[in-house]
């Protein structure tokens, strides 16, 4: 898991770099298009108008706007705001909103409103975007002019970690430790989903902003799936069958415990395991080793459910294709796997980690990454499958190590003196 402000400054940092360049049309035109602009015949003024939209010259611009704006034929001007659409700069923009408005011909104010439309995506950088949801949730998508989904994301959000804060009491959650009330690991959970809720959104924003350029200048489409389609992932038959699953999280599995092992024997003997306790503290209540685990399996379930999502929409779906397209496939997915190791390391800061743990455990966390990112390449850079491999290795290591150490889970609760006197 990681927490928000690891991301601060990947995401702002893509935000800062300059938009991919969008390239105008290779064909040039004919040297007397500008003379042609000004010939009697309207046909001929049309022509010179569509071949100006390849020219890249100041001049056309100048030229475009004069036809746009003071040209007497109508077929003209709608050829003109044709043109300035087809140049695909965001900055023409407004030449097309004023013919929009005010043109007397209301074919030609048709035709400057279809040309908006189609160029106004054009200046809505999809870097942006992802920073301003980084910033409030919801907000890129408000950004690209989707306000219904950017201010149910904001409030969803809120909510969550809202909720979640108030349930948790001021208390930090511990997932290798015991809490004093059943509210705290259920505000965790919250929180958590708040936090990944937010992470999606920063995605979300980002790939709003590329559908509408149609993913024009970048070198492959970005992923369409919905967040109730990537939610379901885990659970989804054809997902399942994937060999990155059924075989991937095994062996991923094999490598976060081996390597935990080599490095620290002593916490796998530590404490008694499940099968040496007698009953399982879950919430407060005491169960049987079997319905406990059951129990705490389910928790841990509806835990990772938005990790898997929100980490994966995240590094995958937006960090990973933007270093994809600055490095290379490869060299992209070493890059991004790397800011994914890195970013964990606020799980090493708090207050009763060993800092030192991190040398082992952020390699590793990289290491795994860089498997989910190859089977978001080979996906055809598609989020589902490192969905189900996050949600399924994360839940499982957690049932490991509960099967190893009971005592010490999140959702042990242990009451003391002054939480019984507030029951009772």
């Amino acid at each position: 898991m990681v927490k928000p402000v690891a991301i601060v400054a990947v995401v702002a940092g893509l935000a800062a770099c300059a938009s991919h360049p969008v390239p105008l049309a290779p064909v040039r035109p004919g040297p007397d298009s500008y003379q042609h602009a000004g010939d009697q015949d309207p046909a001929v003024r049309a022509h010179a108008a569509a071949e100006l939209a390849d020219d890249p010259r100041p001049h056309a611009v100048e030229v475009l706007r004069i036809l746009t704006e003071r040209d007497g034929d109508p077929n003209v001007r709608i050829a003109a705001t044709t043109a300035i659409a087809d140049r695909r700069d965001p900055a023409l923009d407004p030449m097309l909103e004023h013919a929009a408005a005010n043109d007397a011909d209301p074919t030609v104010r048709g035709a400057a409103l279809t040309a908006h439309a189609r160029l106004w995506p054009m200046g809505k950088d999809p870097r942006v975007a992802a920073g301003l949801s980084l910033v409030c949730p919801g907000c890129g998508q408000i950004y690209v002019h989707e306000r219904a989904a950017g201010v149910a994301e904001l409030v969803a959000t809120a909510a969550l970690l809202g909720g979640g804060t108030a349930l948790a009491g001021g208390h930090a959650p511990n997932l290798d430790g015991t809490s004093s009330s059943a509210n705290v690991p259920i505000g965790a959970a919250f929180a958590l989903a708040g936090q990944n809720l937010w992470f999606y959104s920063i995605f979300d924003a980002y790939r709003s902003a590329r559908v509408l350029r149609h993913d024009e200048g970048y070198g492959f489409a970005i992923s369409r799936e919905s967040l109730p389609s990537l939610a379901a992932a885990p659970f989804t038959p054809s997902v399942l069958a994937s060999p990155w699953v059924w075989a991937g999280v095994p062996a991923m599995l094999a490598a976060g415990l081996g390597i935990t092992y080599l490095s620290d024997r002593h916490a796998f003997t530590a404490n008694p395991s499940i099968v040496d306790v007698k009953d399982v503290n879950v919430f407060g209540s005491r169960m049987s080793p079997a319905a406990g685990f059951a129990a705490g399996g389910g928790y841990f379930a509806s835990l990772f459910a938005s990790v898997g999502v929100g980490e994966e929409s995240l590094f995958r779906g937006l960090i990973q294709t933007e270093m994809e397209e600055r490095f290379g496939t490869y060299g992209g997915l070493a890059v991004a796997s790397a800011i994914f190791g890195a970013c964990h390391f606020v799980n090493f800061a708090t207050p009763g980690a060993d800092p030192k743990q991190a040398l082992v455990a952020l390699p590793t966390i990289a290491m795994l990454g860089s498997t989910m990112g190859l089977a978001y390449i080979h996906s055809g850079h598609q989020l589902r499958t490192g969905v189900a491999m996050h949600f399924w290795y994360d839940t499982l290591l957690s049932l490991a190590s509960f099967a190893l150490d009971p005592t010490h889970q999140p959702f042990v609760v242990q009451m003391s003196s002054t939480t019984l006197k507030e029951l009772f």
